[in-house]
């Protein structure tokens, strides 16, 4: 009897796939990925039993009639449960039992999948054997992979999901060569990272800087950094002030160790959507006609949400396989999407986790990562270092606290043991780029704050919640030059209104602008003077960074004020950051920005928090109390790892001046397209993100229409009613059903 993995609708027998032939196909597949961090026999195995229910019976009878049932996972898992060695044997079930449904909690419970259909096995392990199937009894685990008492759980869990990604990977790619109809998988032939590496550098050796003060210092920092280049692989720190060249330098280190390593990829983890395009257009410009090798993954809608359209994985989309895969030599993504997938149960987002294997990565904005979430984040960066054959870059003004402790010392549990730094003499540069004077000003109303904007020129003010930035605007909007900048607004209005400041401020004109903290993020303006609304003393640095960047007055000209909302209180998520901060200003009155100070703040601010706050869904404990028995409950800790817990999703506005008809034809392009990615990223640029609820009340009202909800679900949602979106502040969902009078007249 002939068995086959796949059938080709329409077509004979004699077509289709053979079972034997994918099988061997995944596993070599499987061999050459896990291959990158010693764990080719155990991923190899996992693609040779990951498809043994096919040749039950019940399978192949349903490639002939698709209306019938047959559960393919269950017997390869059932098989490596009984017999495999208990620890390699549990690891590959879950493996083998999720590759289509996801990891899922309790499965290796008597309750669970693998006991209780161990009767799946017996016809399929027959038929594999009569097919010249071979099941070896044993197995070996990764080579030189290093094991920690007290953290053999995390790392148990970790190594599934990374085997579970060989096999994702391996079997998709695989399905998609035999799938004639989408002309297979295309591959990109993309630059190697010494090509890279020299664009880079031919590009830094010719460009025209001005000499200044600030400009040497920079070029200094960068030497230092690449002159480290070849050090042994581990932990390193690039600790540098705002404006001090970190975007460029940590490029060209990361470019340059890889280099020098072997490695095969740069992957750029940014805390925030809104800087993640810019970074990659700087990326693009210094590596010139090689800039097609930085992928940026980031998308307003849940491309790799499992069984919806991102299971349609063999269609000739390809930069949604590029995003799934992550096989760019350069990968600019979010903090979100790198952390959430590390600890993910579902298929599509742990597809690309194999190749974070014997790569360098670069986390912008350290100290932005989550407290609740922050010491899981630690454990698997810390992982990846020890086991995985990569590097960690922790870049950032502000550097968290999170050195293991030392014996002379405290410091973070679990933390990075002797992390490397590579900015020369920090204290000095911190000194010589030393640019403001920071003072707490006390409780102040929007009136009190208004007035000292208006006695400004140009000032900025940053605020804490959208709803405020909105009210302080309402009071300062009939002033010269007067700007808002929110979430509210999509990115392309945000650039468009960041255009028109740099110009004002260029020119010398009336500046003044209220915004959320968005603007903290690498968003290069120079305001004589910033006031800030009571944060942490990490983002009290970050908005400094926004009031004389460029060295152009004074310290006494350059005011950072801070103070605290008198109508607006702080949200209780940050009410340790602003405690924390505002004690630390009262304790540092020379210099809160310099290192001993920031490094004060993290450590009070975690002290106050406690190991359990900073893991408050308990993923480390979920994973040490399964060490033995390696039942990890992969769902539930990809539930805690949530980056948000009040999940806002995105609402299409199809409101623009700057590029006229663009959003209109990429919805009408959306409404026929067969592949959409490329459709969704251009849209994701003016989408904003609303409350779910809210959104769901949108299109119940007619407000709002969800395109092909047969296909996408709710996942592409186009705003209607237009009179919602203002063109000073954005989208406001406090009255969906508000027109305009003039829209509701009658001609």
């Amino acid at each position: 009897m002939a068995y086959y993995a796949h059938s080709v609708s329409g077509r004979p027998e004699g077509e289709w796939e053979p079972l034997a032939r994918h099988l061997a196909e995944v596993e070599d597949g499987a061999r050459s990925r896990g291959r990158r961090f010693g764990a080719e026999a155990l991923a190899a195995l996992a693609g040779r039993i990951h498809d043994l229910g096919k040749y039950g019976p019940d399978f192949q009878a349903r490639l002939r009639d698709p209306t019938k049932h047959a559960d393919h996972s269950t017997a390869g898992a059932v098989w490596a449960f009984e017999y495999l060695p208990p620890t390699w044997g549990r690891l590959l079930a879950h493996v083998v039992a999720g590759h289509h449904a996801g990891l899922k909690d309790d499965l290796l419970r008597p309750e669970g999948r693998i006991e209780t259909k161990s009767t799946l096995l017996a016809p399929a392990e027959r038929a594999a054997q009569a097919d010249g199937l071979a099941l070896p009894q044993g197995v070996s685990g990764p080579a030189g992979m290093g094991y920690l008492k007290g953290e053999f759980g995390f790392q148990m869990a970790f190594l599934t999901r990374m085997i579970f990604s060989c096999l994702i990977d391996a079997d998709r790619t695989a399905a998609a060569a035999f799938d004639t109809r989408s002309g297979g998988v295309q591959e990109v032939d993309h630059p190697s990272i010494a090509m890279l590496q020299t664009a880079l550098d031919a590009w830094m050796a010719r460009r025209a800087v001005a000499p200044s003060r600030l400009n040497t210092l920079r070029d200094d920092v960068l030497r230092a950094a690449t002159a480290r280049a070849a050090e042994p692989q581990g932990v390193f720190t690039l600790t540098v002030p705002t404006g001090g060249g970190k975007t460029l330098t940590s490029l060209a280190f990361a470019l340059a160790h890889a280099r020098a390593h072997g490695l095969d990829r740069v992957v750029v983890v940014i805390p925030f959507t809104s800087i993640i395009e810019q970074t990659a257009k700087v990326y693009r410009e210094a590596l010139g006609a090689l800039g097609g090798a930085v992928l940026e993954h980031h998308s307003a809608f849940e491309m790799e949400k499992e069984g919806t359209w991102a299971e349609q994985r063999v269609g000739p989309d390809r930069l949604r396989l590029a995003m799934e895969r992550w096989d760019s030599p350069i990968v600019v993504t979010t903090a979100v999407q790198f952390f959430e997938s590390l600890f993910s149960d579902r298929p599509s987002r742990c597809r690309k986790l194999h190749s974070l294997a014997r790569s360098i990565v670069v986390v912008d904005e350290a100290q932005t990562m989550p407290l609740p979430l922050l010491r899981p984040c630690v454990a698997a960066l810390k992982e990846l270092a020890r086991n995985y054959g990569s590097s960690v870059v922790l870049c950032t003004a502000t550097q968290p606290a999170l050195a293991a402790p030392a014996p002379d010392k405290a410091g973070f549990p679990g933390g990075f043991k002797a992390p490397r730094e590579l900015a020369p003499d920090v204290p000095a540069l911190f000194a010589a780029l030393r640019r403001v004077t920071v003072r707490d000003i006390g409780t102040q109303d929007d009136a009190a704050l208004a007035a000292r904007i208006a006695a400004s020129p140009q000032a900025l003010c940053i605020v804490n919640q959208r709803a405020h930035a909105r009210a302080l605007f309402q009071a300062i909007c009939a002033l010269p030059g007067a700007r808002h900048l929110s979430t509210c607004m999509h990115s392309v209005h945000r650039a468009r209104v960041l255009a028109k400041i740099r110009a004002d401020l260029r020119e010398g004109r009336p500046c003044r602008v209220i915004s959320t903290s968005l603007i903290e993020a690498g968003v290069d303006v120079d305001f004589p003077i910033v006031l800030r609304a009571s944060a942490g003393l990490d983002q009290i640095a970050q908005a400094a960074g926004r009031c004389n960047r460029e060295f152009k007055r004074s310290l006494e000209a350059s005011e950072v004020l801070v103070f605290t909302a008198a109508e607006y209180r702080v949200i209780k998520s940050l009410t340790a950051h602003a405690e924390t901060g505002a004690e630390m200003l009262r304790l540092h009155t020379d210099d809160p920005f310099a290192p001993p100070a920031i490094r004060a703040f993290f450590d009070l601010l975690y002290w106050k928090k406690g190991k359990s706050e900073l893991d408050r869904g308990g993923v480390l404990e979920m994973c040490a109390g399964k060490a033995g028995d390696m039942n990890f409950p992969f769902e539930s800790i990809a539930a805690a790892m949530r980056f948000i817990d009040d999940v806002m999703v995105p609402v299409i506005v199809a409101q623009e001046e700057a590029r006229v008809g663009e959003v209109d034809r990429l919805i009408r392009d959306l409404r026929f397209a067969k592949g959409v990615g490329g459709i969704a990223r251009e849209l994701g640029r003016y989408t904003v993100g609303i409350p779910r609820t809210v959104r769901t009340e949108m299109i119940t009202q007619g407000v709002a229409e969800a395109i092909r909800p047969k296909e996408f679900g709710d996942q592409f949602v186009v705003l209607h009613n237009l009179d919602l979106y203002k063109p000073e502040t954005g989208l406001d969902w406090d009255d969906i059903t508000f027109r305009k009078a003039e829209a509701m007249v009658l001609v």
